[in-house]
């Protein structure tokens, strides 16, 4: 059983160098905050609570496609890490 979980989480590792993970993390956050000022409107002008969560999910759905894959474009700033000196 451990295998198949060790295979799952091998396909779970996004990895995003540092410089991605700030940008990605403003994203984020500048998403979901105007999402959830839009989907308040949404919600108010409409007197909907239906209409607010379908835009606030709609809004959390976009900012999950914008950030979750491993893009290319997340990983061009990889930091040079020091080599050891020592060959095995």
């Amino acid at each position: 059983m451990s295998q198949v979980l060790q295979e799952i989480q091998k396909k779970l590792v996004f990895p995003i160098d540092f410089v991605s993970q700030r940008q990605t993390d403003r994203l984020v956050h500048r998403t979901l905050l105007f999402g959830t000022i839009v989907a308040s409107l949404i919600g108010f002008f409409t007197q909907s609570l239906f209409n607010l969560m379908l835009s606030f999910g709609a809004t959390i759905a976009l900012c999950m496609v914008a950030v979750l894959p491993s893009y290319p474009a997340y990983n061009k700033k990889r930091p040079e890490w020091v080599k050891p000196k020592i060959r095995i």
